[in-house]
């Protein structure tokens, strides 16, 4: 079953009874952080105007938020808040807000404004340290959600982006109930107040905060400061603008004085090399042509001159082809012995050898047997080899 979450009085706190303290738990009592922070605000000008506490059924998990006369903006009001646990389930915490007059709904910063302390060592001798630095710096928390609240104002939202907002925070975040999520969707359809723009991001924005007055004590402060966080960072309204300081234009950086002066003599040497080699090479250019001046040529001249050339290219052409063709014949040579008695032999370098061979052959067989035989020994350079040739059969060759 749920723990009931109710109002309560400030006496109603004070006589919850305390834990024991161990070496590992200090216990923060309700009732020294209401004091202190009463008194911090008081020492620091600030009238309370308002009180309201929230606990548990057994009053273990507590919550106070202070409404404050300080109001530069007639819409919210300065609020200190501070939540408190005995059993462990949550650290003491504090921060600065706004109380929106509207609806009695409350801001609190998304990044800063709030302080966690376990209940362990010196937290209790801290918590009033803690409470007066929160304080110290409530003014300018409090500026930063009057801006924020402007910005709001001025974005349009559809219904459809408030619905993926709203599921944004209850499935993702999960700092919304499903209850919580109801009282939300009712609001968008019928809401309780008017924003001006019923459709503005801040009239959205304070669906939600009506919705948060619900939850309990241990996640409320979280449950809101996850809140302005996501809002403020999904529609970049709080982002802070880094702005360049003005710079004198009579004023001389040293670093670009230096970088500039490396850059010109770094062009300079380049196109003074790259102008030399130009130079270098026109002179050489124009040395040959003085040394060796062209003469003038007629166009009848230069037809002449083109068909000489020509000719000699032809010349040439046909001499080249002529060579080829006589290394290609004479590419092999080899050698024929005939097996006659005086040991002739032929040594084959072209056609009209080979005919010599042949003749020279008929006359052989002519005055010899029909069983006189003869050997023909073909050698084809470099190596050796041997061909026998019988009854007067050449080898064709060619």
């Amino acid at each position: 079953m749920p723990t009931k979450i109710k109002e309560c009085t400030k006496q109603h706190l004070f006589d919850v009874a305390l834990p024991n303290q161990t070496s590992t738990y200090t216990v923060i009592s309700h009732k020294s952080v209401i004091d202190l922070s009463i008194e911090c605000l008081e020492n620091a000008g600030f009238k309370i105007n308002q009180e309201h506490y929230r606990c548990t059924g057994n009053g273990n998990i507590a919550q106070g938020v202070y409404r404050l006369t300080f109001m530069d903006d007639p819409e919210l009001s300065m609020m200190f808040a501070w939540s408190n646990s005995y059993n462990k389930q949550m650290r003491f915490k504090c921060g600065i807000g706004a109380y929106i007059n509207q609806t009695g709904s409350s801001m609190v910063c998304g990044d800063m404004g709030s302080w966690a302390r376990k209940h362990t060592g010196t937290a209790d001798t801290e918590t009033e340290e803690t409470i007066k630095e929160q304080i110290k710096d409530a003014n300018m928390y409090y500026k930063q959600l009057v801006k924020d609240k402007e910005s709001m104002k001025e974005i349009h939202i559809s219904k459809r982006q408030q619905a993926q907002l709203l599921g944004i925070l209850f499935a993702e975040h999960e700092i919304l109930t499903t209850e919580q999520a109801s009282i939300i969707r009712q609001q968008m359809s019928r809401p309780s107040f008017k924003y001006g723009n019923p459709d503005s991001l801040w009239a959205f924005y304070n669906h939600v905060t009506i919705a948060l007055q619900q939850s309990h004590p241990k996640t409320w402060m979280e449950d809101q400061r996850v809140l302005h966080w996501f809002i403020s960072d999904a529609f970049k309204f709080n982002k802070v603008e880094e702005v360049e300081p003005e710079v004198d234009p009579n004023q001389v950086d040293l670093e670009d004085m230096i970088a500039e002066v490396e850059s010109e003599e770094e062009t300079t040497v380049t196109e003074d090399t790259e102008g030399e080699a130009i130079d270098f090479h026109n002179a050489a250019v124009t040395e040959v042509c003085d040394d060796n001046p062209i003469p003038e040529v007629t166009d009848a001249e230069a037809e002449e001159l083109v068909k000489g050339q020509e000719a000699v290219d032809q010349k040439m052409a046909e001499e080249v082809e002529a060579r080829i063709e006589n290394e290609d014949k004479a590419e092999e040579s080899f050698t024929v012995h005939l097996g006659d008695e005086e040991g002739t032999s032929y040594e084959i370098k072209s056609v009209e050898d080979m005919e010599s061979l042949q003749k020279h052959a008929k006359e052989v067989l002519k005055h010899q047997e029909d069983d006189a035989d003869f050997d023909l020994d073909f050698t084809t350079k470099p190596e050796e080899e041997e061909i026998d040739v019988e009854d007067g059969d050449l080898p064709d060759l060619f």
